[in-house]
């Protein structure tokens, strides 16, 4: 039974790892990055900092250690997740644009654009309260 429990835990991670960078990717935030600082040559670094700070994240979750660095780490700490923020909502509104081409390359009547927002719209409503209330 714990084999199976080792086996299932690891699969939920790979899944869900693969899920945040599939919409990292999606969204463009590493292109967005470096278009927006042109700073094109740092790419790689971007990707791998982007992959470091999300495996390090879901360590220190899972675990949950706390860092205590003072005021300076905090702030420091605080001002980077604010620009990590801002570029996901910034991309994540972008996506929003392509939801009309997806539309029109699956031949889907116009009508049906309402319904597919409100359905993103109920489904991260839904997410996030069994997130906060229920977990």
């Amino acid at each position: 039974m714990n084999l199976f429990l080792v086996i299932y835990g690891v699969s939920s991670g790979i899944i869900v790892g693969a899920g945040v960078v599939a919409v990292l990717i999606l969204i463009g935030l590493v292109p967005r990055i470096s278009h927006i600082t042109n700073t094109k040559e740092f790419v790689n670094l971007y990707e791998s900092l982007l992959v470091l700070g999300t495996f390090l994240g879901s360590i220190l979750s899972l675990h949950n250690i706390g860092i205590s660095g003072g005021i300076i780490l905090t702030t420091i700490a605080g001002l980077a997740y604010g620009v990590f923020l801002g570029f996901l909502s910034s991309g994540l509104t972008e996506v929003i644009y392509y939801i009309p081409v997806v539309s029109r390359r699956l031949r889907l009547p116009s009508i049906y654009l309402k319904y597919i927002v409100i359905s993103l719209i109920i489904g991260k409503v839904i997410g996030s309260l069994i997130g906060w209330a229920i977990i």
